[in-house]
């Protein structure tokens, strides 16, 4: 039997956080996987729409995947995702929180302008096209920051993979490659992530060699 059963849509961001997570633990994923144009299944026993949802022993079920990340973490702490350091584990939630709360609003407002037009921008008015513009620019100036976080460590947290790289990882690694041809994305959130979040080796570096250091880590 599984460690973990979760309700997931194939490529979502969200879900490859879980991923990365169990198999850092060495845990065993059940995946069952929904259709994202019916949803039924996850708001039978969530509530809402969305995934993951973790669905535990007791017939309850958990979704939001910080808030799985922090269960995972209880139940199994060893290997740890948070630092040992209460001040670095207390910095680390700050950065997962900015990053959910703050880093991924200009994407998802990118996706939600651009979708209903099929990213044809000749058909977005002069105001939805300045907002894609200045989205589009704080999603290229915080590429600077992720950069200069990883000046003197391999990885977000610190020395040792952790929370903030299974945090932001995901949504990330499409600035350097495309998604692949298999990755079915019907919002075209993943293109956004893409065509706006863009970066190579030549501008940054130190985010280029993590994206493939993380890339290389198995996923449950």
């Amino acid at each position: 039997m599984a460690d973990l059963r979760v309700l997931r849509i194939p490529h979502s961001t969200n879900v490859e956080r879980i991923a990365l997570a169990a198999a850092h633990k060495g845990l065993t994923v059940e995946w069952i996987d929904v259709d994202p144009d019916d949803r039924r299944a996850v708001r039978d026993v969530s509530g809402q729409d969305l995934v993951p949802v973790l669905l535990l022993d007791d017939g309850e079920a958990l979704a939001d995947s910080p808030r799985i990340l922090e269960w995972i973490e209880e139940r199994w702490p060893t290997p740890s995702l948070w630092p040992a350091d209460p001040g670095d584990a207390s910095l680390a939630d700050v950065f997962c929180h900015r990053f959910n709360e703050v880093w991924k609003g200009p994407p998802n407002r990118i996706a939600a302008v651009l979708g209903p037009v099929g990213f044809d921008t000749d058909r977005l008015t002069d105001r939805q096209r300045r907002a894609v513009e200045e989205d589009a620019a704080r999603m290229r100036t915080w590429l600077d920051r992720f950069e200069e976080r990883l000046g003197e460590h391999e990885h977000l947290c610190g020395d040792a993979f952790g929370i903030c790289d299974v945090t932001a990882y995901p949504f990330l690694r499409y600035g350097l490659r495309p998604p692949a041809a298999d990755d079915v994305d019907p919002d075209g959130f993943h293109r956004v992530l893409h065509e706006h979040g863009r970066f190579d080796a030549a501008s940054h570096p130190r985010l280029t060699a993590w994206v493939d250091r993380v890339a290389a880590r198995p996923q449950a």
